[in-house]
């Protein structure tokens, strides 16, 4: 190989590793939750009758992501501890006191994302801490990856479905054990628009 040869190529190779580079830079997009189209929901039950289903109206997030490469995902999210709906005005407030949430002291529910594991084409399991009434724990959350795409106004959307199943009293949150269910289903329906 000449001397040009070898600068040609070195030249070539330096080229492609900068638009590889730039290319990953791109890949790993930043998003922003959707509230219009995010549904928070929790399911606990009820003596053994029947399940109580409610949801929070209020919450925000931060998404990176790549859809070639989700491991490298990270997430923040927030969740207004007093936006608590299950459509009963006064279960609602009794659940908002110091003896379930404690929203008054307690403000913000969290999750930061801290491991994500592609487990399929469009499934994944996604680790993080759950803070809630002062007590931080890990959760892992069944994550589906339903759709990357342009929505006809322009805006590039992301959506995801997760659920995962909690104990309420991990969080020191045991009010009227074991009546109402130790157990809580949380199910999330969420886009995200590109920034």
């Amino acid at each position: 190989m000449t001397r040009k040869t070898r600068r040609t190529a070195s030249a070539t190779l330096a080229v492609l590793a900068a638009l590889a580079l730039a290319g990953g830079a791109e890949a790993q997009e930043k998003y922003k939750l959707d509230p219009d189209h995010t549904n928070v929901m929790w399911m606990i039950s009820h003596g053994g009758w029947a399940n109580v289903i409610g949801q929070f109206r209020k919450v925000e997030g931060e998404l990176t992501f790549d859809a070639a490469a989700p491991e490298k995902s990270t997430l923040r999210a927030v969740v207004e501890a007093a936006s608590l709906d299950s459509n009963h005005f006064y279960r609602d407030n009794f659940v908002r006191s110091d003896q379930f949430l404690d929203a008054r002291q307690h403000k913000d529910i969290t999750f930061t994302a801290t491991r994500v594991e592609k487990t399929g084409e469009k499934t994944g399991k996604m680790t993080g801490d759950l803070a809630m009434k002062g007590v931080t724990r890990p959760v892992t959350f069944d994550v589906t990856y339903n759709r990357g795409a342009a929505h006809p106004s322009g805006r590039f959307i992301v959506g995801f479905s997760a659920k995962t199943k909690i104990k309420r009293s991990d969080w020191g949150i045991s009010g009227f054990l074991p009546f109402v269910g130790d157990e809580v289903d949380i199910i999330i329906e969420t886009e995200f628009l590109r920034q």
